[in-house]
């Protein structure tokens, strides 16, 4: 926060920087006391590797809801379960659902996420497995690497 205050006054001064870091103090004060956050627990340091991926997961997806939009739609809303147990992370999968273009998230209720699909009816898979695949797929198994089990 230091040093975007020191960016944003266009400054590195030493007053500047006091004057940030007194702030970031105040903010971290004022958001630890009345913003009661629960303490986010089970997740390994990987996480931090999942927003590359989100967003390269993104952009392939939009070439592929391009060609699908083009050819023959079908849109349906489907359930699907996911394997993940830490809460933090099923969160984090539904919103990530949401992210990538051709579906959107509608309900997370324990291990179940409901979605709004887009997909072309000449490739609908056979069963609800293969739509959970395709919906979840690749996002679950690089949250699965960050569950601590």
């Amino acid at each position: 926060m230091t040093a975007i205050w020191c960016i944003l006054q266009e400054s590195f001064t030493i007053y500047t920087i006091v004057i940030g870091l007194l702030i970031s103090i105040a903010g971290m004060v004022f958001v630890h006391h009345f913003l009661a956050l629960p303490k986010i627990s089970g997740i390994k340091p990987r996480i931090f590797i999942y927003p590359f991926y989100l967003l390269w997961q993104v952009y392939i997806a939009d070439f592929s809801v391009i060609k699908t939009i083009f050819s023959n739609p079908h849109v349906e809303i489907v359930k699907i379960k996911t394997k993940l147990t830490n809460n933090a992370l099923r969160l984090v999968l539904a919103n990530s659902i949401s992210l990538v273009p051709g579906s959107l998230s509608l309900d997370l209720n324990e291990d179940e996420i409901t979605v709004l699909w887009l997909g072309e009816k000449s490739k609908l898979p056979d069963s609800a497995e293969g739509v959970d695949e395709i919906i979840k797929g690749k996002l679950e198994r690089a949250l699965l690497k960050s569950q601590k089990n």
